[in-house]
Formats: structure tokens, C-alpha cells, sequence
């Protein structure tokens, strides 16, 4: 399967509805240190409900899912990473991603063997797909990983544009961290 269809798989099969309305009812609630983690695991693990389970969410180190015929993806989530933020333009060069972490120093490393085929780059209103070997290219050591850097936007695949899904906004707001506190407190509570 090559970059332009798995976007096609991807516009076809995923409701890009679902993921936009859960980046808005989250907004920036989950940005704090604690809680990264957490929105990290709520986006990569959307996409697998969100396709019907057609896109299996594996989440394991450099692949965070398994698409169609048995190609792997990894997610990375950045707001404005792909268009500015307040005139959704589209920027000159993708925001650099922390690919890699290697708790240590990356002098000389590169991406391993067993990362994803793609990187699977989403934004709050966008998303876009990178072939690992078109990505090698922008890949950099970030002294305790690896990053991309100035990777110029016609290099990426859009599978959406801002303006193109529009969040719905739920008639009852939903607290990502008041849930987890309440299930912790319940959980807690049997002891």
C-alpha cells in the first residue's frame, strides 16, 4: 500500500467528525504535565473506535497502530502543527515532532528498523500521512531523541484540511479529568 492510498483508506475509514469533536471537547484541559499521557492515549486510541476497529491500536514503542494490509503508523498529535492556528494557513514547514525518546543521548542514532511505515501527523482541524523513508530525510538527533525538523509541508499527505469537519458540540460537556478522578475515587474506595 503506498502514501496516497492508505490516505484514501484514511478519509474513507475513519470518522474524522468523532476525532475533531473529541480534539474540541478536550481542548487544553489535558496539556498539563500529569495529563499528557493521558490526551497521548485518548487521540491514538480514538482512531481505533473511530474506524470501526478497522485501524487496530497496537501502541507499541515507534508503532501505535496496524492499518490495512498490515501497515503500521505511528500518531503524533500537535497543535498547529500543520496549519497556523488563527488564519489556518498552511504552514511552510511541518512543526517539529518528538519522535523518540531515548533517555539518554541520540548522537548518531537514527530511526530504528521497527518504526512505523508512517507517521500519521494530526493537528486540532488536520491530519497528513509520511512515509517513513520520505521522513528519514528530517529526522534529527533532540540530544535525548529524535525529531523532525523543518520538514516542508508539500511532503506530507493531507488526509483533511481545517474547515472541511466541524467539532459538534455536545449538549453536555464532558471532563476527561473529573472522570479520571471520579474512577480513581471509586477505585480507591474498595480498599
Amino acid at each position: 500500500m503506498n502514501t496516497v492510498d492508505l490516505v484514501t483508506w484514511f478519509q474513507q475509514n475513519i470518522d474524522w467528525n468523532k476525532y475533531v469533536t473529541l480534539v474540541d471537547t478536550i481542548g487544553d484541559e489535558l496539556d498539563e504535565r500529569k495529563l499528557r499521557f493521558d490526551k497521548s492515549d485518548l487521540l491514538e486510541r480514538s482512531l481505533e473506535l473511530f474506524s470501526n476497529n478497522e485501524l487496530v491500536y497496537v501502541n507499541l514503542e515507534g508503532v501505535d497502530h496496524i492499518g490495512p494490509e498490515a501497515s503500521t503508523i505511528e500518531m503524533k498529535y500537535s497543535k498547529g502543527s500543520l496549519f497556523t492556528l488563527k488564519t489556518k494557513k498552511k504552514k511552510k514547514h511541518v512543526s517539529d515532532l518528538q519522535l523518540m525518546n531515548s533517555r539518554g543521548s541520540s548522537a548518531g542514532r537514527t530511526l530504528p528498523a521497527g518504526y512505523a511505515d508512517y507517521l500519521l501527523i494530526c493537528d486540532i482541524d488536520s491530519a497528513a500521512l509520511i512515509h517513513k523513508q520520505e521522513l528519514i530525510n528530517f529526522v534529527v538527533d533532540a540530544g535525548d531523541g529524535l525529531k523532525t525538523s523543518k520538514m516542508p509541508s508539500h511532503m506530507v499527505q493531507y488526509i483533511f484540511v481545517p474547515g472541511q469537519y466541524k467539532p459538534q458540540h455536545l449538549a453536555e460537556s464532558i471532563s476527561y479529568k473529573k472522570a479520571k478522578l471520579d474512577m480513581q475515587k471509586r477505585f480507591l474506595s474498595q480498599f
